[in-house]
């Protein structure tokens, strides 16, 4: 096999690989919208054959999971291709296009697969792994052809709230891996030896609501069920009741678990305009007993607060997601400031810390390590002997040692 990282050797997020067999077929692992771009717009796409119009060798598309950096530019591609991703990953974008989110789309030819049960794409054999991450049904894949295997691993981490998913990995890994397409996403942040657990957030998140005696609200990702679960308990060992947009309550309902929360708990509420049945609540009620209440943030719940003016220096807010989108909302986050509001961080990667970069390297030993999804793929050099760094758009062989 050969490999061809179109990009992501030296950044973040605008995933996008290709492996090709020595027969010439090929297949491609996920097609990202880079983190930087303004817009998403077709010339964004690399430089993949048949991805526009399909051709004959192009065997399919994998997709990882539903984050944008990871399947944004696939709404450009031939509408033929085979596409095979997992059931949550087609659920969260087909929530998402029913929301008119921008940018939604579904993909036209959808395959699911299961969690470690192989399937055939072409000539290829492909194994996903189910992944602690921050997206929900988030997968990493071992990709076998020509009697070598590539394994692909997406983007993970160890502490999360499915870190059981990692650990039992290692126990039961593949064995006589050739090449590890491994993220790197914490190479260069802040305290990535160590990554806070979802636990440690429930309890600042508790600690932090305990001297409120307003109003508490949180921005997060409605996607990131794991931060909704944390939110959640918190906010019922607080004595709180969480509330809702429809379309948070819609993608957890989505998600098919019945043990994540959702609106036919007592304690878990939908905003609406204009309630008609038991789980729904206005902001009018809201407000007659502020504290009782946690309110996940979106654009239109942001809105209605300030037409409300419901918030004031009694006012607390949690900003839990990754701080390069804060510039999005400094809008949003000078108002609260010119309000007075309690304002905290409250946060943690959905990728690997180093630790857990070198426990996987440990477990897989393969031949080769090759960096994807980081801007400092040098610092693999320091962390790895057998790493291997690339450029975008540069045919490395598997067979070559």
């Amino acid at each position: 096999m050969k490999i061809s990282v179109k990009r992501g050797t030296k950044e973040i997020g605008g995933s996008a690989v290709e492996i090709i067999a020595d027969c010439g077929q090929r297949i491609i692992v996920d097609l990202g919208l880079p983190l930087n771009a303004e817009n998403n717009i077709e010339e964004l796409l690399p430089d993949i054959k048949g991805i526009k119009q399909k051709s004959s060798d192009l065997a399919g598309l994998l997709i990882s999971h539903a984050h944008q950096d990871h399947y944004g530019l696939g709404k450009y591609i031939d509408k033929s291709i085979p596409v095979y991703l997992s059931k949550e990953t087609a659920a969260i974008m087909h929530i998402a296009k029913q929301h008119y989110l921008p940018d939604a789309f579904e993909f036209e030819n959808q395959n699911y697969f299961e969690n470690e049960q192989s399937f055939s794409v072409g000539v290829f054999t492909v194994t996903p792994y189910l992944c602690d991450h921050s997206a929900y049904g988030a997968y990493a894949f071992l990709i076998e052809a020509d009697g070598q295997k590539v394994f692909y691993s997406g983007d993970f981490r160890a502490h999360g709230r499915k870190r059981k998913l990692f650990y039992n990995f290692l126990r039961h890994k593949p064995e006589n891996t050739d090449v590890l397409l491994l993220e790197g996403s914490c190479l260069g942040r802040e305290k990535s030896e160590h990554y806070q657990g979802e636990e440690e957030l429930e309890k600042e998140f508790i600690d932090f609501w305990k001297n409120s005696k307003g109003l508490s609200l949180v921005q997060t990702s409605a996607q990131n069920i794991d931060r909704m679960v944390t939110i959640y308990r918190a906010a019922r060992r607080s004595r709180k009741i969480l509330v809702l947009s429809g379309y948070a309550g819609h993608i957890l309902w989505a998600m098919d678990n019945k043990n994540l929360p959702n609106f036919t708990w007592k304690d878990v509420k939908k905003i609406t305009a204009k309630p008609r049945r038991s789980h729904e609540i206005d902001l009018t009620t809201i407000l007659q007993n502020p504290r009782k209440y946690v309110v996940v943030t979106d654009y239109h719940t942001q809105q209605s607060l300030q037409a409300y003016n419901a918030i004031d220096e009694q006012t607390s807010y949690v900003y839990s997601m990754w701080n390069g989108y804060k510039e999005k909302y400094q809008d949003w986050l000078g108002y609260l400031k010119n309000k007075k509001v309690q304002m905290k961080d409250i946060h943690t990667s959905g990728h690997a810390d180093i630790p857990t970069l070198k426990k996987m390297v440990n477990a897989l030993k393969p031949k080769m390590v090759v960096p994807i999804h980081t801007f400092y793929p040098e610092r693999f050099c320091d962390l790895f002997d057998n790493a291997v760094c690339l450029n975008d758009g540069d045919v490395f062989d598997v067979s070559v040692k």
